[in-house]
């Protein structure tokens, strides 16, 4: 790659990546030691609360008690929140990535990079370039346009905006123009009008525990997560930080749809803001 019209380069020797299947895998492994049980393919009818408090859950594979629930649904977490009577501004934007076929003069010990100006990022995989960035003007979605029960709207491949990111690349590396892209990734990832974590539990419903609003930190940051969801709810004097990423800044605050979905797509075109 041609870096000699950067202004700097920093080299992270201890970056790397990560599979969401391997993630969870990982994490489902080391849950089932402990004893945990996972139950795949269970929809959420209801959430059940008694004097104030979280008493159990409703499925369609039946009822469990419980004290807790942690809200960690991704682009349904607005609707999970909505069955305990909580309106919270979580906004999926949609997210895109190409994959191409194997390319000469990519190998498995080149690092992953970030290139903040080109709002890009990638990496090599299965011998190909793995490339995504973040779109100036981003495509998002209300959610409250679907219901609970249903799948967020389709994403198609959109490729005027993946073909604006290879255009970027192959200023940096000019043979990747026109490989051939047999594999894109999309999704809706969910975004919040603060750029911020929405996690801890709701002072309106006790035992109801957000981790959502993630900001495309879902899988990357996950663990991190984690550590901030405990200690917000086992620590007796959490941080000031932590404080802050409380869904009551929401729900004790007054805000509006277009004003949320409109700051939330910015924190998305932003993203790599320099």
């Amino acid at each position: 790659m041609d870096f000699s019209a950067a202004t700097a380069v920093l080299w992270c020797p201890s970056d790397g990546y990560m599979t969401p299947n391997c993630v969870v895998n990982a994490y489902a492994h080391q849950c089932r030691k402990l004893g945990v049980r996972i139950a795949t393919g269970a929809a959420v009818q209801e959430i059940q609360v008694k004097d104030g408090r979280v008493s159990g859950v409703q499925t369609n594979q039946g009822a469990a008690a419980c004290r807790y629930v942690i809200n960690a649904a991704g682009a349904h977490a607005h609707h999970i929140a909505k069955l305990v009577g909580l309106d919270l501004p979580i906004v999926p934007v949609r997210h895109e990535y190409f994959v191409t076929v194997p390319m000469n003069g990519l190998t498995p010990d080149l690092p992953c990079f970030r290139v903040p100006e080109l709002t890009l990022y990638g990496r090599v995989r299965d011998g190909g370039l793995l490339l995504g960035g973040w779109e100036p003007k981003s495509l998002h979605t209300d959610p409250r346009s679907y219901p609970l029960a249903e799948a967020p709207p389709e994403v198609s491949p959109d490729w005027k905006v993946l073909g604006s990111f290879e255009d970027s690349f192959a200023k940096l590396f000019p043979t990747s123009r026109g490989a051939e892209k047999p594999r894109v990734g999309k999704g809706w990832p969910t975004f919040t009008p603060d750029g911020r974590f929405i996690i801890g539990e709701s002072c309106r419903v006790k035992g109801f525990v957000m981790a959502g609003g993630c900001n495309a930190h879902g899988i990357s940051g996950s663990g991190g997560i984690g550590k901030l969801l405990v200690e917000s709810l086992l620590e007796p004097r959490p941080s000031a930080y932590v404080k802050s990423l409380s869904p009551d800044r929401f729900t004790e605050t007054s805000w509006n749809w277009d004003d949320a979905r409109r700051q939330a797509a910015h924190v998305y075109e932003t993203y790599y803001g320099v």
